[in-house]
Parts: structure tokens; C-alpha cells; sequence
């Protein structure tokens, strides 16, 4: 009799083929055919799971918020339970707003002719834990940001592609004449605009497929809040 023929159940019994009660036959194959969840996701997968930006994502591993490691060829993979930790931390950091020493600010800027007022409606609808600061003009956002410094700085781009790509160098070289790079989202509908991304250098800048959602702009929001918690 080969192995292939022996098999073991959980009470430790070695039972043959064509004997093993029907109910625990049924129960072993599907054991055998149950698919295993995935344990490690990839940066965009996880960003996607948590409605966060991939940059967000992996600033989040770098502070130890979520698990994770590179593979050899550089690509993160973050842990399925950490991702889900960090779930249920963000549901509840509304309700945990009294603990905050400090609120999290974000610069906002949205272009788009009669979208501003909507969202800023929205934003006052939401009692969060967060400042945020509304420009319907990139270089009023960009004049302020020196004598105001945001956490963060998300920008919903519908100017003509040229003016999309002078905004990207803008905020590129802002961050190269600072210290500490600040962590820009830029939100478009512009495809490829990824290209004026320096090759093989570590922007801080992220590009998010656009339109601006008022989905996504909360999702956002409530993952800035949880990662700015100590």
C-alpha cells in the first residue's frame, strides 16, 4: 500500500480509501480544495483595501503602522492582518477624536469650476479630527504653503496637460528645497502624466486616477487622522 493511499485526520487515526465515514470524507475534500487566503498584499492592493494612496501606504509601513517587506526585486508586501488592525483602528478614530493633541492639515486644491463649494460642504458635514484648508488655485496653495505648512497636499489637477505637468515640477522642486519632503496626492484624469516622474528617484508625490470623489476625499481624510495617531 503507497502513502498516496494512507491519510490522516485531526483525531489522529489512519484510516484507508473507500472506509472513511461519508461525513468525514466530505469534511477532508474540502479541506483539501478550500482555497487559502492570500497573507501578504501589494502596495496597490492594500492601498486599494483601505482607500488610501499607495504613497500613504507606504508611509504607513515605514512607521510601523503595517507589516510588511520588500521582496528582492523592491516591491513591498504588506500583511493581510495588520491591513485589517489598521481597519478597525481607522473605523473608531472618529469616536477617539478627544485623544488628539494635535489635528493633522491638509492643503486642498480643487481647480475644477463649481466643485469647491460642494466639497467644502461635504468636509462640514463630516466632524473630523483634521484641518483643512480649500484653495481653488494651485499657486495661491503653492504661494501659501511657505508661510503655512500642511501635513499633507492633495491636488484635484483639470487644467489642460502642460499646465498639469508644469504643477508636478512645481511641487517636485518645492520638496527638493526642503528638509522634510511633504507628501503630495495628486488627483487626475490626465493618463500617462506618470512619464514627468523622474526615473528611479523617490518622489513623494502620488498620482491617483481622477475625477475627485467625495468617497474617496473622506476615505482619505480618515486615513490621514489614523496615521498621524501615536
Amino acid at each position: 500500500m503507497s502513502d498516496e493511499q494512507i491519510f490522516m485526520i485531526d483525531e489522529g487515526r489512519t484510516v484507508l480509501p473507500g472506509i472513511l465515514p461519508e461525513s468525514e470524507s466530505r469534511m477532508l475534500n474540502k479541506r483539501k480544495t478550500e482555497v487559502v487566503q492570500p497573507q501578504f498584499l501589494s502596495t496597490a492592493e492594500a492601498a486599494r483595501m483601505l482607500g488610501l494612496s499607495t504613497t500613504l501606504v507606504q508611509t504607513l509601513v515605514d512607521q510601523g503602522e503595517l507589516k510588511g517587506w520588500k521582496t528582492r526585486g523592491g516591491h513591498r508586501r504588506i500583511s493581510l492582518d495588520s491591513i485589517v488592525d489598521y481597519q478597525n483602528v481607522s473605523r473608531h478614530s472618529v469616536s477617539r477624536q478627544n485623544k488628539t493633541t494635535s489635528k493633522p492639515r491638509v492643503t486642498v486644491v480643487i481647480e475644477r469650476p463649481g466643485w469647491i463649494d460642494g466639497f467644502r460642504k461635504d468636509f462640514s458635514q463630516w466632524n473630523l479630527a483634521i484641518d483643512v484648508t480649500f484653495f481653488d488655485s494651485v499657486t495661491e496653495a503653492l504661494l501659501d504653503l511657505s508661510s503655512n505648512r500642511p501635513d499633507m497636499i492633495v491636488v484635484e489637477m483639470s487644467m489642460p496637460r502642460t499646465h498639469q505637468e508644469k504643477t508636478f515640477q512645481a511641487l517636485e522642486n518645492f520638496n527638493k528645497r526642503g528638509h522634510s519632503p511633504l507628501s503630495v496626492v495628486l488627483v487626475t484624469e490626465e493618463k500617462g502624466l506618470a512619464s514627468c516622474m523622474p526615473i528611479g528617484s523617490a518622489s513623494s508625490i502620488q498620482l491617483v486616477p481622477g475625477p475627485l470623489s467625495s468617497v474617496w476625499f473622506h476615505a482619505y481624510l480618515t486615513g490621514v487622522i489614523a496615521s498621524c495617531r501615536i
